[in-house]
């Protein structure tokens, strides 16, 4: 599907090819410049309004498989999910691919949600981009830790943690 095509309503899964996870360094999260994050999943989403559910659906079964978490446990990382996909799909160009990709990292005692845009979309004159900050109310609210990365490739990551509940199973 090509990103620039209407949305036709249904979800469309576009396989990667290779993994291309590409992860900034937070302070506390990184070891001399270097993630120290085990890849749980990554999943390439075309960058379609329909991402967001997939999204979601997604990082909640594998956090759930992974650490024997039940959905009851897992709203906020549903949420946060939900609202990173969006701003991607709604505020950025998707990959050269026409997809974001979600990548899920277990990093000591967090789970790490990353999603990889295209960067930033080019505006047209001088209206500014529309912000309604809910996205980054939740975040500073639910989120251990967010932040973005930028890559040479002119990608956008935007990535956020959560700790790791009392409970959850760490493999």
């Amino acid at each position: 599907m090509n990103p620039s095509d209407a949305w036709s309503g249904t979800p469309v899964l576009v396989p990667a090819s290779a993994p291309s996870l590409e992860l900034g360094t937070p302070a506390g999260w990184n070891n001399n410049g270097k993630s120290t994050g085990r890849l749980i999943g990554e999943i390439d989403i075309a960058a379609t309004p329909a991402a967001v559910r997939l999204a979601r659906s997604y990082v909640r079964e594998l956090i759930g498989q992974h650490f024997g978490a039940d959905r009851s446990e897992l709203g906020d990382l549903e949420l946060l999910t939900s609202e990173a996909v969006t701003n991607s799909v709604l505020h950025a160009r998707p990959r050269r691919n026409g997809t974001v990709t979600v990548a899920v990292l277990h990093i000591d005692r967090y789970v790490r949600v990353e999603v990889t845009d295209g960067g930033t979309a080019p505006r047209g004159g001088e209206e500014p981009p529309p912000v309604h900050g809910r996205g980054l109310v939740l975040m500073k609210a639910l989120a251990t830790d967010f932040g973005t990365s930028r890559g040479k490739n002119g990608t956008a990551t935007f990535w956020f943690g959560v700790g790791v509940r009392e409970g959850w199973r760490l493999p």
